[in-house]
């Protein structure tokens, strides 16, 4: 009987660290998701200034209803400035796009089109290293949380 309840446990301690590491893995796969969702949203801004003439204010109501932009929170963004690039991206990136999101705002059409595919570049190469490190994340998180878990269950031998 006891023996059972050491092996139940120590499984429950497996099971708990391959669900802790499931759950660091999705956390990174949502930074990816909100990577890819702000650029995304910038294409979606040029393709609308390229072809379509609307103020920011109806560019980000509109851009709202979209389900997919939901993570970056636009409800209250009027003008390019008051964008604000996610915490996913590093701290010179996030600068470097938000200094183009204030220049949006005084270019002409051409110039924002050409900052906004630029812009786009950028947020594509760091959604592509976010993406290999959720996927990598995914693979490899629960199992260690799982050997951590064991690990665990052996030390309380």
């Amino acid at each position: 009987m006891t023996s059972f309840l050491y092996l139940t446990g120590g499984m429950l301690l497996a099971v708990c660290g391959a669900g802790a590491g499931y759950g660091l893995a999705l956390t990174q796969r949502r930074r990816w998701q909100t990577s890819r969702a702000f650029g995304r949203l910038l294409e979606y801004i040029g393709t609308a200034i390229q072809y379509q003439n609307m103020t920011g204010a109806e560019l980000f109501a509109r851009a709202s209803q979209y389900p997919e932009f939901d993570c970056l929170k636009l409800g209250t963004v009027l003008r390019f400035g008051e964008l604000v690039p996610p915490s996913v991206f590093s701290d010179g990136i996030r600068g470097e796009l938000a200094a183009d999101l204030c220049a949006l705002e005084s270019a002409s059409r051409e110039t924002a089109c050409n900052l906004l595919n630029r812009m786009v570049a950028i947020c594509g190469t760091q959604e592509t290293s976010l993406h290999r490190t959720a996927d990598t994340a995914l693979h490899l998180y629960p199992r260690l949380g799982g050997c951590a878990g064991m690990l665990a269950a052996i030390l309380l031998l």
